[in-house]
């Protein structure tokens, strides 16, 4: 057998976990294009609470990350995987029969509060060889952005048949589903689980921010999400004048296919030992794409521009999560999953502030300043030295 082919076991891990994961990440994704207009529908709504609504999802899952991913280092991975999604579909249900906005906001926050990304990055890492473990994270990482970017397209489309709250409700049954399939059907190997102590999760903590190159990926991370949630801002106020918010998926969905084929490509250089070069590469690649969001009124020109974006974006969150876990210990790959987790989300929310701010001064600084990220993410990865597994 292919050391890089995997077990039937690891197989349905692997996809069931990505799979609860994704529509996680679906589910939160699906209804952000909505929050604003329906908070106005709710009791004691103003604008600023609105605000709070759509952003206090980003802010729970970056203050959560990194406990969860101690947390699981400490009883296990699959318990802290159910009590997150019985989170999420605990925040839906209570979004679904919200009247007032204090009560939505919870809700939203709940939803956020259940941070397993990192949890599931640190199971299935855990849980294949080190041979497989880039092609394991690449499957979770495609799966996790494809959602996120087809729900961003599609939501307007479902929207139509479908009322915000009802979506709420389809996406805690489908979470559900998977969580019972997780609890009856996936067994975590005692092998696999490398419980720690409290002194040693402090000493894995030092050991990896003693790490320059652990530093590094978690820099990295945080300049990929800021350039992401920064292109989710602007791309879509340029597409709605060129194809509506219905039309957003005639950019969308071929980015993503076309991302998730050259990230296939990408995985099997790094496992020769090329990691440093395609996260250089990946960050260019996002370089170029903005520098195509200078001439806005192009379809060619954003679909292009976005296209290239996705590509770097993919590459980025899939090589820098299998580099992390290449570098943490067995006893604290939860707590490493955890911290890389949440420099992504601090970076979504610096970004999505930074650009909101930037946006209403001039379009043009803006991008400059995608660019000069994406220049920071070369200079950061520029002299780090990942490990090759063999």
């Amino acid at each position: 057998m292919k050391k890089n082919v995997f077990t039937k076991e690891e197989y349905f891990l692997i996809i069931m976990l990505s799979l609860a994961l994704g529509i996680r990440q679906m589910a939160m994704t699906l209804v952000m294009p909505f929050i604003s207009t329906y908070s106005k529908t709710l009791i004691n709504n103003t604008p600023a609470l609105a605000g709070v609504a759509l952003g206090i999802f980003g802010l729970t899952q970056a203050m959560f990350q990194i406990p969860y991913g101690i947390l699981s280092d400490k009883i296990g991975n699959k318990k802290v995987m159910l009590v997150g999604l019985l989170q999420v579909i605990l925040g839906l249900i209570i979004a679904y029969f919200s009247k007032d906005i204090y009560t939505f906001i919870f809700a939203r926050a709940l939803q956020g509060s259940g941070a397993i990304i990192g949890v599931g990055y640190s199971w299935i890492g855990g849980a294949v060889p080190e041979t497989k473990r880039v092609r394991a994270l690449s499957v979770l990482g495609v799966i996790i952005g494809f959602s996120a970017v087809v729900s961003f397209g599609v939501g307007p489309i479902i929207h139509k048949f479908l009322s915000l709250k009802q979506m709420f409700l389809i996406c805690a049954i489908l979470i559900f589903l998977c969580l019972i399939y997780i609890l009856f059907f996936i067994k975590e190997e005692r092998s696999n689980t490398v419980l720690a102590s409290k002194s040693d999760i402090k000493k894995g903590i030092k050991i990896l921010l003693k790490n320059k190159d652990f530093v590094k990926l978690n820099l990295a991370a945080f300049f990929n999400n800021f350039i992401m949630v920064s292109v989710f801002y602007f791309v879509p106020i340029y597409l709605d004048k060129i194809t509506g918010i219905n039309g957003m998926w005639k950019v969308f969905l071929p980015a993503v296919i076309i991302a998730v084929i050259c990230m296939r490509i990408s995985v099997k250089f790094v496992e020769r030992g090329y990691s440093r070069q395609i996260l250089i590469t990946s960050f260019t690649t996002t370089l170029i794409g903005i520098c195509f969001y200078f001439k806005k009124s192009s379809f060619v020109f954003i679909l292009i521009g976005s296209i290239l974006f996705m590509i770097g974006y993919i590459c980025l969150s899939t090589i820098i999560s299998s580099n992390a876990n290449n570098i943490a210990e067995e006893s604290n790959r939860g707590t490493a999953n955890g911290i890389i987790n949440s420099f992504q989300y601090i970076g979504s929310f610096i970004g999505s502030v930074m650009t909101g701010v930037l946006w209403c001064k001039s379009e043009f600084i803006t991008l400059i300043l995608m660019i000069l990220i994406s220049i920071l993410g070369i200079i950061t990865i520029f002299n780090c030295n990942f490990k090759h597994v063999q």
